[in-house]
């Protein structure tokens, strides 16, 4: 399991783990990871009536969301997975499996935007069903019609 497919099963995104807004800078992203961690590391001592668990799962996820957003590729494909969960699309272009490429190390297909962003397939695909990708660069959408047997 990759470390953004994890963030599905987490209603909170990493942005809001870190506190900080979607186009937040690397630096701004980083100064509320600090701040957050050394308030709740497990190791610090807890004067708060909050149960030690309850604190070290919140710095778990903290960690987790640092981990994703301080790498510009891993924070593209989040960006990519979180947009491709809003409920309305103005569909840009259609198009198939077949008009992405798999990146060099094999991890995730790829299709270039015109702005020069790039539509990321989640991992987590249907084959048969068509899905709505945005852009990780511009509000650009396009629909792919995933074949059978993918």
């Amino acid at each position: 399991m990759s470390e953004t497919s994890t963030t599905k099963a987490c209603k909170t995104s990493h942005y809001d783990v870190l506190q900080v807004a979607r186009d937040a800078t690397l630096e701004q992203i980083r100064k509320s990871y600090q701040a957050l961690a050394l308030q709740y590391h497990p190791d610090k001592k807890r004067t708060s009536n909050v149960p030690a668990t309850d604190e070290s799962d919140h710095f778990i996820r903290i960690d987790q969301a640092w981990k994703t957003l301080r790498d510009d590729r891993l924070r593209r494909i989040y960006d990519a997975e979180l947009m491709q969960q809003t409920e309305e699309y103005f569909v840009n272009e259609v198009l198939t499996e077949a008009d992405f490429e798999r990146d060099e190390d094999g991890n995730f297909c790829f299709h270039t935007c015109r702005c020069g962003g790039y539509y990321i397939l989640p991992e987590e695909s249907e084959p048969g069903e068509s899905i709505y990708v945005s852009c990780d660069e511009c509000s650009l959408v396009v629909q792919v019609n995933l074949g059978k047997g993918s």
